[in-house]
């Protein structure tokens, strides 16, 4: 039985396995602002060279586009030196005076991202600087059949990113260890109000501070297949040796 050969190639899987890990972080922030009621949620997740942020509206029932969410904000404890949004996804929808809602075409174009230099503060926006030009579009809505509370700050910012919006980021130098901290929520088209970010339960351990995470590496399956070849191969080699002996 050739065992070296084996070995050098679960350790080279191994240390491609290792590359593939991701961190996967959950904030989340409720309150209100002059339009009502204001809940979202975030899962950001760190790998190698890049970040994605899943962001989702948890009003349903919104009255305004102040309702809807428009940006989030946060920091990487391994500062980048760029930050450049590769995809955009999620169902666009086009919502009537009367609150039905119809499937829109195109894709996401309006949001980007700015990366502060001085600070490492990351903003991703479909409303500010880092956006496209023009009025805001491609807010984030709660998920419902209709709104029929909505009122035409909603109808006349068309099409809305219905539920979650998921954003890819390059991040060059983002691993898996890095951490994610203060997280601010921004909603409506100025944004007009901000919440702070907060996370609890789940992988990862407080550290205190709004939006503040660390820990929670979560293996991809890959690298839990490997770990079993791994023993597979050191309980061959020991019967190896013990036949040899």
């Amino acid at each position: 039985m050739q065992l070296k050969p084996m070995l050098f190639a679960a350790l080279a899987a191994a240390t491609l396995a290792s590359a593939a890990r991701a961190d996967i972080l959950t904030f989340n922030a409720s309150g209100s602002g002059n339009d009502g009621p204001l809940s979202a949620e975030a899962t950001i997740t760190t790998s190698a060279d890049q970040v994605v942020v899943d962001l989702t509206s948890l009003i349903t029932d919104p009255t305004s586009i102040g309702q809807e969410v428009s940006s989030i904000e946060f920091m990487l404890s391994d500062t980048p030196s760029s930050a450049d949004l590769t995809s955009s996804t999620g169902t666009l929808i086009n919502i009537a005076t009367d609150g039905t809602v119809t499937p829109a075409t195109g894709t996401i174009s309006h949001w980007g991202v700015a990366l502060d230099s001085s600070t490492g503060q990351i903003t991703l926006e479909t409303a500010g600087n880092a956006a496209l030009g023009g009025q805001p579009i491609d807010l984030i809505i709660g998920t419902a059949a209709s709104y029929p509370n909505a009122n035409t700050s909603i109808n006349v910012h068309n099409p809305s990113i219905q539920g979650t919006g998921t954003f890819t980021l390059s991040v060059p130098g983002v691993t898996a260890d890095t951490t994610v901290s203060n997280v601010v929520f921004n909603f409506g088209t100025g944004p007009d109000t901000f919440l702070p970010g907060t996370t609890s339960g789940g992988p990862g351990t407080t550290t205190g501070g709004p939006g503040t995470t660390t820990g929670g590496t979560i293996p991809e399956p890959a690298t839990v297949a490997l770990l079993g070849l791994g023993l597979t191969i050191i309980w061959l080699g020991r019967r190896f040796s013990a036949r040899r002996g």
